[in-house]
């Protein structure tokens, strides 16, 4: 196997991360919130990788990423009430939406006809979802139901053979997204995060 790319993500790594993801690649990035596990949504081959690295089995969904209201659009079937307002207002941030989910999302990432979007505040992971032309589907890095992993060099130990680790500058993030469901109404927060909900 070929030595992983590795590295933080910036414009030296952004265009061999998008070939590679745009080949099927599984790569660990930093986000708005913590390390994920990431692949394009178009890679059912990748998406089962991953959800056999996090230990999953047939239930639940992942969260999209997407690089603007544009691409989520293409994700989303009706907006209910006035929620695309809402988060055309707040996004990009970590805030994690509940949505109706267009047919043309498969079932194993759209459970029971909803998905769960995301425009991240990140940057350059938005230039990288911009730059693939799909969005991406992004976990966080551990077995299911045990704590997210926060540094690079454990992640490299516990899941080796990935196709990319790239590394956060800085202090890496350890809140995941606020989750809110907007298929409720009101919308309803499922889980706090670094996001500070606060609509009515």
């Amino acid at each position: 196997m070929e030595k992983p790319l590795t590295g933080k993500l910036d414009s030296f790594t952004l265009n061999q991360l998008a070939a590679l993801l745009s080949e099927g690649a599984v790569a660990v990035l930093p986000t708005d919130t913590i390390y994920g596990f990431h692949c394009i949504a178009a890679s059912r081959v990748a998406i089962e990788r991953i959800r056999e690295l996090k230990g999953r089995g047939g239930e639940g969904g992942f969260i999209l990423l997407a690089c603007s209201m544009e691409m989520a659009d293409s994700l989303v079937s009706g907006w209910p009430g006035d929620s695309r307002e809402t988060l055309s207002k707040i996004w990009p941030a970590p805030l994690t939406a509940i949505l109706p989910a267009d047919e043309s999302i498969e079932e194993i990432l759209a459970p029971r006809g909803k998905i769960a979007v995301r425009i991240p505040s990140f940057v350059d992971l938005r230039a990288l979802v911009k730059k693939t032309g799909h969005p991406f589907v992004s976990t966080s890095v551990n077995i299911t139901a045990s704590v997210p992993l926060t540094r690079i060099s454990e992640i490299m130990k516990a899941f080796p053979g990935l196709d990319a680790y790239i590394s956060q500058r800085g202090r890496p993030g350890t809140q995941p997204s606020t989750i809110v469901d907007f298929t409720a109404q009101p919308p309803k927060l499922l889980r706090p995060g670094r996001h500070s909900w606060t609509h009515r």
